[in-house]
């Protein structure tokens, strides 16, 4: 109970926060018809400077990784510019490598938790096919969050952590999808985390369902807490 009332009181500071700081959208691009590829943008209007953004990210579902040559990132700098200039600037430039990796199949969305959702943002359960009802056994998803130092962050606006996510399915089995040691530059300052949707795709060769983990990952910003996203694949078996 001490866990949730703390993660509750964590989630209600940065939406609260986000209010003066940048909360990036998303909008999903879809899988290859294989599932070994995904892609997301990520958009929105920097805090401070009033400058349109739109990055475009394409994974490799089965090393876990960027594609070599992406992501793909704009930023106007100019603060009359629009988000709709942006993303299609973004969406222009990424247009050859989605092409060529064939990526048309939208996915499914398993799970949502947006920041006005009063709820744990560490801990997420969900199924992977459809009943109403829902029924069986979940697979379960586990954030830990600890204090990892970044150069150069400041130091009055929260420590600096990085994370372990836990997978357990439906099976009993047990996986660390990630774990820091270090903090990669691109992720800047991050103070917290939070599992923001679960996207699955059921097409793929090895008969499992591909997944998705996209996490909200809130960094220090000029004007208070910015949210931006990142994503980790896995896969997990069918139910039947």
């Amino acid at each position: 109970m001490r866990r949730l009332v703390l993660a509750l009181a964590a989630l209600f500071a940065f939406a609260t926060a986000a209010a003066a700081g940048d909360s990036a959208d998303r909008e999903i691009i879809g899988f290859s018809a294989d599932g070994r590829y995904f892609a997301f943008e990520e958009y929105g209007v920097q805090d401070g400077s009033g400058f349109p953004y739109s990055s475009i990210y394409l994974i490799d579902t089965t090393s876990d990784s960027w594609v070599a040559g992406t992501p793909f990132r704009v930023r106007l700098d100019d603060e009359n510019a629009t988000l709709e200039a942006a993303r299609a600037q973004a969406r222009a430039a990424a247009a050859d490598a989605l092409a060529s990796h064939a990526v048309t199949e939208p996915g499914r969305v398993l799970l949502s938790n947006p920041l006005t959702e009063i709820t744990d943002p560490h801990v997420a359960e969900f199924i992977t096919l459809l009943f109403l009802p829902a029924f069986g056994d979940a697979n379960r998803l586990e954030i830990t969050e600890y204090p990892l130092d970044v150069k150069n962050c400041p130091i009055d606006f929260g420590q600096t952590v990085g994370f372990d996510l836990v997978l357990t399915d439906v099976t009993g089995a047990t996986r660390t999808l990630h774990h820091d040691d270090r903090i990669p530059a691109s992720r800047a300052c991050p103070i917290g985390y939070g599992v923001s949707e679960v996207i699955a795709f059921d097409g793929a060769p090895s008969g499992e369902v591909v997944l998705i983990v996209l996490l909200n990952v809130f960094q220090i910003g000029f004007e208070g807490p910015d949210r931006r996203f990142m994503a980790i694949a896995t896969s997990v078996p069918h139910p039947f």
